[in-house]
């Protein structure tokens, strides 16, 4: 099927038939121009690996013998800018910060003060120009490269095309002139359908006009539109456009956090030649309502694979497993990562499902389809953590967190760097 007609909407889209025959058809026109039949079988078939995926490794997780993963602390390293060479970063800015926003907007922030609200560029209070997060870090590598002579490539990574964040960091960069860096890219991520658990469209409305409900494609997605062909000139892919700069590494880093300055040149150190490397912070205790992602490595009888453990697929023997010296639980995941460009252009990331969300309040809820950046780990034949202190680095989440994240760049040096650009 090629085009959507009324009855196969009917068969695919949740409570259609009770639309009246006006508002169907207006459905009709835009599922045929923006989302095809093809594009929702593509989705579902996703959706059924996702599912399908997420059970065979619990299954195996279950049946695997764990042990402490492989693993350097960033106290055994001395690590320069130079490391950075032969390096790109992205930094994933595509979510809206829809918990922030509320957050504002119960200390009473305006909501015309938060026309084009993005998490990632939001202001924090006393940096200059009013920087938020990702302006603070662009800031942070173009000083950098100045510093140190490496050219170092970066790619902001927003939500889908057309979005508040694709929209406003696109315009950001054209204001700052890139912020002074050789290369700078501004990329939209895909966006998939959010198809209900018997697998049907649900619809929405915002100013009188019904569209499906959709979200980027994860955490992963991002990682999954680097090897892309087509999004650079010449059909090539950012992979390869990479290559040709002469990088063959990446390190992939949230936008809406702060880094002290040595971060970066830490984990190029420690990828080395491992292909993947996941930053870990240990634990000092290991309760098990601890809700944070859990970096082990599982024998089994054909090889030894290392990967995040979820709350939900952790046991009594998880929890117990410590370093060699006896005193640290396995290390928590922070969101962090590099990898040997190989690696991604060689293997694709396996169909990711989250835990249940929201869909629509009458619903009921339903996983999200699409890619965990952390799934690059399970791909590596020699992967290492990177175990870092919390205190280099601070994570944006609600309005209560951005007097502690200012601070925090004032303390990192950062305010003095992004005082360097005009209003």
């Amino acid at each position: 099927m090629r085009q959507w007609t009324l009855s196969s909407l009917a068969s695919a889209v949740e409570r259609f038939d009770m639309l009246p025959n006006d508002r169907q058809h207006a459905v009709l026109q835009l599922m045929n121009r923006s989302y095809p039949p093809s594009l929702y079988e593509e989705h579902r078939k996703k959706r059924r690996r996702a599912l399908a995926h997420a059970n065979s490794a619990r299954t195996s997780a279950a049946g695997a013998i764990q042990q402490f993963p492989p693993f350097i602390p960033s106290n055994d390293l001395q690590a320069t800018p130079d490391a950075l060479r032969g390096y790109a970063v992205v930094f994933t800015a595509g979510g809206e910060g829809e918990r922030l926003k509320t957050s504002l907007l119960k200390r009473g922030v305006s909501p015309a003060s938060l026309h084009d609200f993005t998490k990632a560029t939001y202001g924090l209070p006393g940096i200059p120009n009013r920087f938020g997060t990702l302006q603070t870090n662009l800031a942070m590598i173009a000083s950098l490269c100045r510093e140190s002579g490496v050219t170092l490539p970066v790619i902001v990574t927003t939500g889908p095309a057309g979005s508040t964040t694709a929209t406003v960091i696109s315009e950001l960069a054209v204001r700052y002139r890139n912020f002074g860096l050789k290369h700078l890219l501004v990329i939209p991520q895909e966006e998939r359908l959010f198809l209900s658990n018997d697998e049907r469209i649900v619809l929405q409305e915002a100013d009188g006009v019904l569209t499906p409900i959709t979200h980027p494609d994860e955490t992963g997605g991002p990682l999954m539109k680097l090897k892309k062909p087509g999004v650079m000139p010449e059909g090539a892919s950012v992979l390869e456009w990479l290559e040709g700069l002469g990088c063959r590494r990446t390190i992939v880093v949230q936008a809406t956090a702060l880094y002290d300055q040595k971060l970066l040149p830490l984990i190029a150190s420690a990828l080395g030649t491992h292909d993947c490397l996941g930053v870990g912070i240990l634990r000092d205790a290991f309760p098990a309502n601890d809700p944070y992602g859990t970096f082990v490595s599982l024998r089994t009888d054909d090889r030894n694979v290392t990967m995040i453990l979820e709350q939900d697929m952790r046991n009594d023997r998880t929890r117990s497993i410590t370093d060699p010296t006896g005193r640290f639980f396995l290390p928590y995941n922070t969101g962090l990562y590099a990898f040997q460009n190989r690696l991604l252009l060689d293997n694709d990331l396996p169909d990711f499902a989250t835990p249940p969300k929201e869909l629509r309040p009458d619903l009921a809820r339903a996983p999200k389809i699409g890619y965990a950046a952390i799934d690059a780990i399970t791909l590596a034949k020699d992967p290492i953590i990177l175990t870092i202190d919390p205190s280099l680095f601070g994570v944006l989440k609600n309005a209560d967190d951005l007097e502690r994240l200012a601070a925090l760049g004032k303390k990192f040096g950062l305010d003095r760097l992004c005082a360097d650009f005009g209003g």
